[in-house]
């Protein structure tokens, strides 16, 4: 009887001593987060909001960005309501979020002069209420108090060195000033009007060579039409040249100062001046006509441009000057750069844009530090975690090379693309639209050089196509929509050409995604000929045939198998509930599942999978997790939990490397916290309250509120734990059970012992 207790005592011991064991398992039992690149993506994006307007780098440690809700290159009128403004810390591995003070609007500009001493401006968050001017110490941002009725907003800020003398340029609807200087230091310094030349003037750019040359530039609203603003500062006070511009019926938007000899300015429709000492020469030749937002001098033979996205390239504008000649250079971005900096030496900068776009500048490349686009992505594949694909409306292809996503090309048709496989890193397959009237849907494979056109002669004419799917190089499927005239798309790749094959499927039917697993088994999911229920279709290496669905599903939209047995397809909701469906070898069958719609679904093992899609009663994003017993919807990070646009297609290269792409370029990267430390995020208010919360890499936070009001200070300090993780694989859970059953055993056993 002993003997017995101590071998069940003996075994409960070894499954816990395996169940503590389970917790540190490496990818096969731990679940970790999904991030969106941008640090502040949080929901839909109105138009390309939202903007970054400044960027500053103190080295490849420190750096600042600041933006806004508000269009401030738009009309007047789009920022006439009330808008929020934000800023972004770079520590040397990532952009996070800093909270700044309630009252601050789009900020617009920004200054660094040491880690302890930031400047960034712009506008209070009601439109009319003033400009806003706010300070970083090293500790967090304060509000620093702006003269009463004087501009309503900022639009560029410049301190000298030392920081005892700066200057700050804007607007006043009312003419009452446009010009503010700093003198002192923070925080007994202060701001205050400084008479100006003309006050009705828009001053967008100011830059200062010493504390007797400077120059400030900006609009020509009436009545100066056709002379863009120029006032030179001299030591004493501004004076206008605006008479003597050589920019006619422009306006200057930035301003930068090599020496008291050579400055230059740039503004709208590809304008470029250049101050010599003596006058404004030019403008001269542009490489690109578009609008120049913001210019950057690091020599007299080294400055670069940034602007309004060419539609040629289809990429936000960057220009380099060599000391002879302007050229431009890729900037791998399909948004307009409103922004463009350089560390002395120019072998560190940053650029950033509409859309929170982000690129940062490494002495011989620039790379995206952000999503590189707001089109709607459809389709992500990989072969490597440096090699990766994801293709998406107007015909855009963006690529992963292990360290960001950059925009690669832009089809010249600019047809949407829906489907992508990738082979090897030197064979990959793109699919999308017909690109009009009687003409085959688009099909392009990429050899390791380039991408190009294979579209089939004859075949399938007007419809699109959905998904591809390579078993080898000469062998392969592709499909798509069907018509009332003929049944859904299915084009087969013999290493040569695509042909279409006859098939028993429906007309009028839709295939939405295909996976096959050998030359003669394979499946392709979709939509019914009324487009309100599934079609599942099987080949068997001769035709394609129905394959009967479970009842009360909605419509198909991927399916991915383990193996021939092990299969699983996803799709519309029906009551409200999403489709999730499982082959088990021998039939499909229905399994419990969130409501919401999911367009995607990827398996890593048996245990281990991923869905995506959208809410079936709200536009929020959706994940859910497989863990071999159920589907659980999993949260994103940053808060709120969900992102607020549909998710088209997620790729898990491993069980703790994953990507998810959606609706306006939103991407999502699964993985590990990569940067070990902390994350310190400091907000101030007018009234003077500051919160400082830090969280760690490990999965505990603490936060600590400090509040001050007049003499009394209160501080409470709090441990905040994260919601419980979306439970892990059946291991977990079949340990607990044996643990507790043995457990519950060797109770019953001794006091069935005691009482005998």
């Amino acid at each position: 009887m002993m003997k017995r207790e101590l071998r069940l005592s003996t075994f409960a011991v070894l499954m816990f001593v395996l169940l503590a064991a389970s917790a540190l398992l490496p990818a096969s039992a731990q679940l970790s987060q999904w991030r969106s690149l941008n640090p502040t993506r949080d929901g839909i994006l109105p138009l390309d909001a939202p903007y970054l307007y400044s960027v500053q780098m103190l080295n490849a440690n420190y750096g600042w960005a600041v933006g806004g809700t508000c269009d401030i290159y738009g009309a007047p009128a789009t920022c006439n309501s009330t808008n929020s403004g934000f800023a972004l810390f770079w520590d040397g591995a990532r952009w996070r979020q800093t909270l700044v003070p309630a009252s601050a609007g789009s900020l617009t500009s920004v200054f660094i002069m040491s880690a302890n001493d930031v400047w960034a401006a712009g506008m209070n968050t009601a439109y009319g209420t003033g400009a806003t001017i706010i300070h970083w110490d090293g500790t967090s941002w304060v509000t620093a108090p702006v003269p009463a009725n004087t501009l309503d907003r900022i639009y560029s800020i410049f301190i000298l060195p030392g920081g005892m003398d700066g200057w700050a340029v804007g607007r006043d609807y009312t003419g009452a000033s446009n010009i503010l200087r700093w003198s002192g230091t923070w925080p007994t310094g202060a701001w205050s009007t400084f008479p100006s030349p003309d006050a009705t003037r828009d001053l967008r750019g100011v830059a200062l060579s010493s504390p007797t040359q400077g120059w400030a530039v900006g609009t020509t609203p009436a009545p100066h039409v056709g002379k863009a603003a120029i006032f030179k500062w001299d030591g004493a006070g501004w004076t206008d040249i605006s008479a003597t511009s050589p920019a006619d019926n422009v306006n200057l938007h930035s301003v930068s100062i090599v020496s008291a000899t050579d400055a230059w300015a740039v503004g709208e429709t590809s304008t470029i001046i250049r101050w010599n000492g003596a006058s404004w020469t030019g403008p001269m030749l542009a490489p690109v006509n578009v609008d120049y937002r913001s210019i950057h001098m690091v020599s007299t033979d080294d400055g670069w441009i940034a602007g309004v996205k060419n539609p040629a390239t289809d990429e936000g504008v960057l220009l380099r000057w060599d000391g002879t000649a302007w050229s431009s250079v890729r900037s791998w971005v399909t948004k307009n750069l409103n922004s463009v900096f350089l560390t002395p030496g120019g072998a560190l900068g940053a650029s950033v844009g509409d859309a929170e776009t982000i690129i940062r500048w490494n002495g011989s490349a620039w790379s995206a530090q952000t999503s590189p686009t707001t089109t709607d992505l459809n389709c992500v594949d990989l072969v490597s975690t440096n090699d990766g694909w994801a293709v998406g409306d107007l015909g855009r292809i963006f690529r992963w090379n292990g360290q960001s996503w950059h925009h690669y090309e832009t089809l010249p048709s600019h047809v949407d693309l829906f489907g992508l496989f990738m082979r090897t890193s030197a064979d990959a397959w793109a699919v999308g639209a017909s690109p009009g009237g009687l003409t085959p849907p688009t099909i392009l494979r990429w050899n390791g050089v380039a991408w190009s056109a294979v579209s089939p002669p004859g075949v399938a004419l007007g419809e699109n196509l959905t998904d591809v799917f390579m078993l080898d190089a000469t062998w392969g499927w592709a499909v798509g929509t069907g018509s009332l005239n003929r049944p859904a798309t299915t084009l087969k790749w013999d290493g040569t050409l695509w042909a279409s094959l006859p098939s028993g499927i429906p007309n009028n039917t839709d295939l939405y995604s295909v996976h096959m697993l050998s030359t003669t088994d394979g499946w392709a999911v979709g939509a019914n000929a009324t487009g309100t229920g599934p079609v599942i279709v099987r080949w068997n290496g001769l035709v394609w045939t129905l394959v009967t669905a479970p009842t009360g599903i909605g419509v198909l939209r991927s399916v991915h198998f383990i193996n021939a047995n092990n299969g699983w397809a996803v799709g519309d909701h029906s009551a409200g509930q999403a489709t999730i469906i499982h082959w088990d070898g021998t039939m499909w069958t229905r399994v419990p599942a969130p409501l919401g719609d999911l367009a995607s679904v990827h398996l890593v093992s048996a245990t281990d999978g991923w869905a995506v899609g959208k809410y079936a009663t709200s536009p929020q994003s959706l994940i859910v997790h497989w863990d071999g017993l159920t589907w659980d919807v999993v949260a994103t990070l940053p808060i709120p939990s969900t992102m607020a646009v549909n998710l088209r297609s997620v790729f898990m290269l491993a069980s703790l490397e994953g990507w998810i792409v959606g609706d306006q370029g939103l991407i999502l990267k699964y993985g590990p916290e990569s940067v070990p430390g902390t994350t310190t995020s400091m907000s101030t208010s007018t009234s003077v309250v500051t919160t400082i919360s830090t969280s760690t890499a490990t999965s505990v936070m603490t936060t600590t509120s400090t509040t001050t009001s007049g003499s009394t200070n209160s501080t409470s300090t709090s441990t905040y734990v994260p919601p419980a993780p979306v439970p892990g694989f059946p291991i977990e859970s079949i340990l607990a059970g044996l643990v507790g059953g043995v457990a519950a055993l060797v109770v019953i056993r001794r006091r069935r012992i005691t009482r005998s």
